[in-house]
C-alpha cells in the first residue's frame, strides 16, 4: 500500500497528493501576502505537512476503499470506534527535534499540535488511551510503508501529546496578558483551515489583488474628475484605521476603495440591495471594472445565477461558475462586498472561528453606513474591531452619519483609529452643500399637504411602519390624485419586490421625466440611490432621518425658498412603531431627543455641516447612558467578551436574534398560473434529485445542482417574510393550510394571510386580537 494511503474518494485522492495541495497554495499565499502578522511559515509548512496523516489509520482507510468498491486493508482493532484523524497526525511529529528547535518558545509546540490536532470540529476524546491504542496497534504498521513527502521518519510514533492538546490548555485571549501565542495559534490554526478547503475543493486560497487601486482612480480620472478631499485622505492613510463621516454623493465608494488598495479586502453594508448594487458598480467594465469581486450574503447563489445569464440565452439556461462561488464561499477572491453578518460571528468563538480571524488579520476591512445596525450588532462589532486591530487587520469605517456613542466605546476598548474627520459635499463656491430646507409639523402624517403639492413632483413618503404606509397609500388613493401611486417595503413577495424596487429606483434617477408619489418605510434609508423633489416623512431618529433626506435633491443644489423636507413628529403620542419596550422600532429616548433636535431647526436652510452635528447632539453618553439602546449595545460587548473559547456551538452564534418565517401567502399560492408555476418547480426538483442519485460525473452533478437551486428560487419568487409573532398567531388560529418540502431543512408554510401587489401583504384572516401595529420596514 506505499505511497497509496487515501485522503479523499471523489476525486480519488491519496494523502500526499492532498498534503501537496496544501503546500502548493500555501507557496501561493507566501507570495502574495509575505508580511501576515503572527504567522511563523516554517511552522504552518509543519503543520500542512502532517496534519492529515492519521487518515492512515485502517478505519478510515477501509471506509473510503469501501465506497470505491475495494478491498479492505486488515484492521486489528475491530469493534473499536474511529478515531477522527486529527487527533491521531500529531503523534507524527518529530517531537524530539522539535522541542530542540522551540525551546526557548515552547509555545510554539502547542500551536503547532494544537493547529493540527483541532484543525476539523468533531466529537471530543476524552478518554486519551483510545488514541494511544490506535497509534500503538494501527498507525505504527502503516507509517513504514508512507512517502511521498518530506515528513521526518527518523523518529518514532509519539503517544505522549495529551499535555500539548489538552482542552483545559486551549489557547484563549485575556485582558490581563501577553496575547501574543494566542493569535499565532488563531492564525496558524486558521490558515491551515483555509489551506485545507481550499486544496480539498482544488481551487486557489487567495486570488491576486493587481490593480484595484489604479484602476479605482482611473474611474475618477476618466470622468475628468481629479480625486477630491476624502479620496485624496484615504490615499494619504493608507496604514491608518480611519473614521470618517461624509456626505451622501461625494464619493465614499471610490475613497473606500483607494483605501483598500491592492489589498485584501472586505466591504461591509447593512442591505443585501446595497450590496448588490455597489457589486455591479465594482465590476462595471464602465465604472471602476475590477472584475476580481465576490458577493457574499444569505442569497449570494441566487444572485450569482442572475448575473450568470447568457445575454442569447433564456432563463432556463443561466449559468453559474461554481469555482467563483466556492472561491466567494472560502474568502479567496481579492475584494469581498458583504453583510457584516458574514464575517463578524467568530467574537462568539465558536469551533472553527480562528479562520475569519485570521483573514481578516491580514485584510482591509470596510464598514459603511454604520449607524444602521441595531445597538447589539453595533456591541459584536466593537468586539470584533477589537480582536482585528490586535490581530493585525485594518479598518476604515466610512459613513454619512457617525453616533458619537460609538466612538466612546470604540476608545474604552482601547481600539486604535485616526482622529475623526469630516467631509461635506460642497457647491461650486467651495462650502457646505445647502439641498434642504425643513418645515417640522407637530401632527401625526397625513396628506392634507401632499394633495396641494404633488403636481409635477417627484414625492417620497418614508413612514415609519408597514401599517402606517398602507393607511397612507389608501388615503391617496381615495383622494383620487391625478397622478401614479405606488408602495414599497419589505412586505412583499420576492418577486412584486424586485419589480417595485426596480420602478422606484427608475423613478429617482435625474434624467427620468415620469413624475409620481412613493409611499415607503425605511427600506428606501440607504438602499436605492434614487434622487425625489419633495420628502414627507415620519420621525424615528435623527440619524434615519438624514439618511431619508438624503433621497432628496441628491448631488443637487437648493433652487427654491419653499420647503422640500416634512417632518412630522407626531404630538402627545410618538409617531408610528415608537413605544416604550422592545417591540419598539427605534429606543424612545433617542426618539425624544432626536424629537427636540428637530424642532430647533423648523423653517432652516440645512446644510450637510448642520446635519451631521444634530447626530453628533443626539447620541451623546451624557444623553443616552440610562438608555436601553446604551444597555443592550454595552450588553451585547460584555457579553461577548465573558465567552468562553470554544464554549458556543456555531449553531447557536446568531448576529441578528430575529426570527422571521418565510411563507406563502394562500392567495398566491390559489391563484392558477402562480400554482403551475410552483408545482412545476417541486416536479423537477424530485426529478433532478433522483437524476443525482444516479450521476457520477462531477460537472453533471454540478448541473443538476444549479437546477435544483433555479427551481427552488422559482418557489421563493412568492415568498414573503413575516416575523415570528405573526406566524405564531396564523398557527393558532389555524391559517397554516398546507407545507411545501424544499429539502429535509427547508419547508415553506402556506398561510391564510392577506396580499396585494399593490399593498403588499396584510393582516392574519382571523377574528382574534392581533398586534398589527408593528409590521416594521
Amino acid at each position: 500500500m506505499k505511497n497509496k494511503f487515501l485522503a479523499k474518494t471523489h476525486p480519488r485522492e491519496t494523502i500526499a497528493e492532498h498534503t501537496q495541495c496544501l503546500i502548493d497554495r500555501m507557496e501561493v499565499l507566501k507570495e502574495l501576502y509575505p508580511n501576515i502578522p503572527y504567522l511563523d511559515w516554517e511552522l504552518l509548512r509543519l503543520a500542512c505537512l502532517y496534519h492529515d496523516l492519521g487518515k492512515m489509520n485502517s478505519k478510515f482507510q477501509n471506509k473510503l476503499l469501501k465506497k470505491l468498491g475495494e478491498g479492505a486493508i486488515e484492521d486489528d482493532l475491530k469493534g473499536f470506534k474511529e478515531i477522527p484523524h486529527g487527533y491521531l497526525s500529531p503523534a507524527f511529529l518529530p517531537l524530539k527535534k522539535l522541542k530542540r528547535k522551540y525551546k526557548s518558545n515552547k509555545d510554539k509546540l502547542k500551536v503547532l499540535y494544537q493547529s493540527i490536532y483541532y484543525h476539523h470540529n468533531r466529537e471530543k476524546i476524552h478518554d486519551f488511551t483510545l488514541i494511544e491504542n490506535v497509534i500503538e496497534k494501527d498507525l505504527k504498521k502503516h507509517w513504514e510503508y508512507f512517502d511521498g513527502l518530506e515528513v521526518d521518519k527518523d523518529e518514532k510514533l509519539y503517544k505522549s501529546y495529551l499535555k500539548y492538546v489538552d482542552e483545559k490548555n486551549r489557547f484563549a485571549r485575556s485582558d490581563d496578558k501577553n496575547n501574543d501565542s494566542y493569535y499565532e495559534y488563531v492564525i496558524t490554526k486558521g490558515i491551515l483551515n483555509r489551506l485545507d478547503y481550499a486544496g480539498s475543493a482544488h481551487i486557489n486560497v487567495e486570488e491576486e489583488n493587481k490593480d484595484l487601486y489604479e484602476k479605482t482612480i482611473y474611474s475618477v480620472e476618466s470622468r475628468g474628475f481629479k480625486l477630491n478631499e476624502l479620496q485624496e485622505y484615504m490615499k494619504n492613510n493608507l496604514e491608518e484605521n480611519n473614521i470618517i463621516r461624509a456626505s451622501t454623493g461625494i464619493g465614499k465608494t471610490e475613497a473606500a476603495l483607494i483605501w483598500i488598495g491592492n489589498n485584501k479586502g472586505f466591504f461591509t453594508l447593512p442591505l443585501r440591495v446595497s450590496i448588490n448594487a455597489i457589486y455591479d458598480r465594482v465590476r462595471d467594465k464602465k465604472k471602476i471594472g475590477f472584475e476580481n469581486t465576490a458577493l457574499l450574503h444569505s442569497d449570494t447563489f441566487r444572485e450569482y445565477l442572475k448575473r450568470g445569464n447568457s445575454e442569447d440565452k433564456g432563463d432556463d439556461n443561466q449559468i453559474i461558475d461554481m469555482d467563483y462561488y466556492e472561491k466567494t464561499k472560502q474568502f479567496s477572491m481579492p475584494l469581498t462586498i458583504c453583510t457584516l453578518d458574514q464575517l463578524l460571528d467568530f467574537v462568539f468563538k465558536y469551533e472553527g472561528y480562528e479562520l475569519k480571524l485570521a483573514t481578516l488579520a491580514y485584510s482591509k476591512l470596510v464598514i459603511d453606513e454604520i449607524q444602521m445596525y441595531s445597538p447589539d450588532m453595533l456591541g459584536y462589532l466593537i468586539a470584533a474591531l477589537k480582536y482585528i486591530s490586535e490581530a493585525g487587520g485594518k479598518f476604515s469605517i466610512l459613513t454619512a452619519t457617525l453616533p458619537n456613542i460609538i466612538l466612546d466605546f470604540m476608545r474604552k476598548e482601547n481600539i486604535p483609529f485616526k482622529e475623526p474627520k469630516t467631509f461635506y459635499k460642497k457647491n461650486s463656491k467651495g462650502e457646505p452643500q445647502l439641498r434642504h430646507k425643513i418645515e417640522v409639523i407637530e401632527d401625526y402624517i397625513n396628506i392634507d399637504h401632499i394633495k396641494d403639492n404633488y403636481k409635477d413632483k417627484k414625492v417620497l413618503v418614508i413612514v415609519n411602519t408597514v401599517k402606517q404606509a398602507q393607511k397612507i397609500y389608501d388615503d391617496l388613493m381615495k383622494a383620487e390624485l391625478n397622478i401614479p401611486i405606488n408602495m414599497f417595503h419589505s412586505r412583499f413577495i420576492k418577486k412584486d419586490r424586485s419589480l417595485k424596487e426596480n420602478l422606484i429606483f427608475e423613478m429617482g434617477q435625474r434624467e427620468c421625466s415620469n413624475k409620481g408619489i412613493w409611499v415607503t418605510t425605511q427600506v428606501v434609508e440607504a438602499s436605492l440611490d434614487i434622487d425625489f423633489d419633495v420628502l414627507y416623512t415620519e420621525l424615528s431618529e435623527i440619524s434615519g432621518l438624514l439618511q431619508r433626506m438624503g433621497r432628496i435633491y441628491r448631488g443637487r443644489d437648493l433652487d427654491s425658498d419653499n420647503p422640500n423636507i416634512y417632518i412630522y413628529i407626531g404630538k402627545d403620542k410618538p409617531t408610528s412603531g415608537i413605544r416604550n419596550d422592545d417591540r419598539s422600532i427605534v429606543d424612545i429616548d433617542i426618539f425624544k431627543y432626536s424629537k427636540e433636535a428637530v424642532k430647533s431647526i423648523n423653517g432652516e436652510k440645512l446644510d450637510e455641516e448642520k446635519k451631521m452635528q444634530f447626530v453628533e447632539m443626539v447620541y451623546t453618553e451624557k444623553n443616552l447612558k440610562d438608555s436601553a439602546y446604551y444597555k443592550k449595545m454595552k450588553e451585547a460587548l460584555l457579553w461577548t467578551k465573558n465567552i468562553k473559547e470554544y464554549e458556543l456551538q456555531k449553531n447557536e452564534a446568531r448576529l441578528r436574534n430575529i426570527t422571521t418565517y418565510l411563507i406563502i401567502p394562500k392567495c398566491v399560492y390559489d391563484s392558477e398560473e402562480e400554482n403551475e408555476i410552483i408545482n412545476s418547480s417541486l416536479s423537477k426538483i424530485s426529478k433532478y434529485r433522483a437524476q443525482m442519485k444516479e450521476e457520477k460525473d462531477k460537472k453533471k452533478l454540478q448541473d443538476l445542482y444549479v437546477n435544483i437551486q433555479k427551481e427552488k428560487y422559482n418557489i421563493k419568487d412568492y415568498t414573503v417574510d413575516i416575523p415570528g409573532y405573526m406566524f405564531e398567531t396564523a398557527k393558532r388560529n389555524n391559517k397554516v393550510y398546507d407545507v411545501i418540502e424544499l429539502d429535509k431543512f427547508n419547508n415553506i408554510p402556506i398561510v391564510k394571510i392577506d396580499y396585494t401587489y399593490e399593498k403588499g401583504l396584510g393582516k392574519v384572516n382571523t377574528e382574534s386580537v392581533f398586534d398589527e401595529d408593528f409590521q416594521f420596514i
